[in-house]
């Protein structure tokens, strides 16, 4: 449980500090960045070293779910909106997808989870109909599916990972957690990945779908999620060719539409 805690203590320390600290704006930028990523990353990295029982999962994710709904029909202060979706977002992550994590029956199978989640996100964020383009385009919707932190040096808050990364990276942790991965690497893998998506945001001014870069440094870094056993290669084949074949045609499409 000290995971769901950590990420909103910090941030509510952050946010008593952001207005009288100054610092340039690319450090203030790079700084809630770290805070609005890396920081729940690590926080459902820990919370998933315990194991949850069925009861205990469909409570948490229920009582997230519950919490998120709630915001979407009050309005509390900025700093208590931010608490709240910080913590609901790891403790969905940590219920639904550390859950199905350690249900995953073998290490390699997040080779075509990766590499699908990857094309989903992408997909999702590019056609005008995806969930995460719709999410991108709303400020009441990221404010609310979104992890949010402190902005140094100004009052604001700036957003950074998804619910749908959190759940991802909850599967991974339990896949790790399962089948014996080394649990560090891991986790240094998905802070890897999800820095080179922020610096490619900061650098372009655009969203980008963060599962992209946080699935191939998990895929390059543990050799394990790499080893396909010869009954999985046709099924790992097929959902590689059919998620990339989408996500070229949906890449056709927008390109032909301009």
């Amino acid at each position: 449980m000290l995971g769901l805690g950590l990420t909103p203590c910090v941030a509510w320390f952050t946010m008593l500090l952001a207005p009288r600290v100054h610092v340039s704006a690319m450090f203030g930028n790079a700084l809630a960045f770290a805070g609005g990523a890396l920081l729940p990353i690590g926080a459902l990295a820990l919370a998933t070293k315990t194991e949850l029982g069925r009861a205990a999962t469909l409570v948490i994710a229920g009582l997230a779910a519950a919490t998120l709904l709630a915001l979407a029909f009050t309005h509390p202060t900025a700093l208590a909106e931010m608490l709240l979706v910080d913590a609901a977002l790891v403790a969905l992550g940590w219920a639904l997808g550390a859950s199905l994590g350690r249900r995953v029956q073998h290490a390699s199978h997040l080779l075509p989870a990766c590499v699908v989640a990857a094309c989903a996100d992408c997909v999702s964020l590019l056609s005008p109909e995806g969930p995460t383009h719709a999410i991108a385009q709303s400020d009441r919707a990221l404010s609310l599916l979104a992890t949010w932190f402190p902005v140094l040096g100004t009052n604001a808050l700036a957003p950074a990972l998804g619910v749908g990364d959190l759940l991802f990276l909850g599967l991974v942790f339990g896949v790790a957690m399962v089948h014996g991965m080394p649990y560090l690497r891991t986790l240094s893998l998905a802070l890897a990945g999800a820095s080179c998506a922020g610096l490619i945001a900061a650098r372009l001014e655009v969203a980008v779908p963060a599962l992209l870069p946080i699935g191939a440094a998990i895929l390059l870094g543990l050799p394990m999620a790499r080893r396909v056993r010869p009954a999985d290669r046709a099924a790992t084949k097929w959902s590689l060719v059919i998620a990339s074949a989408i996500v070229i045609a949906v890449l056709a499409r927008k390109f032909l539409s301009r």
